[in-house]
């Protein structure tokens, strides 16, 4: 089932959407929709504390804040 919303957005924008949906034969809808569908999939998985940190710790962590990633995972 599909409902109608209305949003507010800048012109030129609207109108960069609009040739950009023409060159890929689809409407703005859809592309709006593809592109809320793929963030909210995005949003929602979990990753791994391996790749969401990764070359950013340095192994500079205390058992606590090990514990308190892992909670935040959660």
């Amino acid at each position: 089932m599909t409902t109608k919303l209305n949003l507010t957005i800048d012109e030129d924008l609207v109108a960069k959407a609009k040739v950009y949906a023409a060159k890929k034969k689809t409407s703005v809808s859809r592309l709006v929709e593809n592109l809320l569908l793929k963030e909210l999939k995005k949003s929602t998985k979990k990753v791994s504390l391996t790749k969401k940190y990764s070359g950013i710790l340095n192994g500079q962590l205390s058992d606590n804040s090990i514990g308190a990633i892992k909670d935040e995972r959660v």
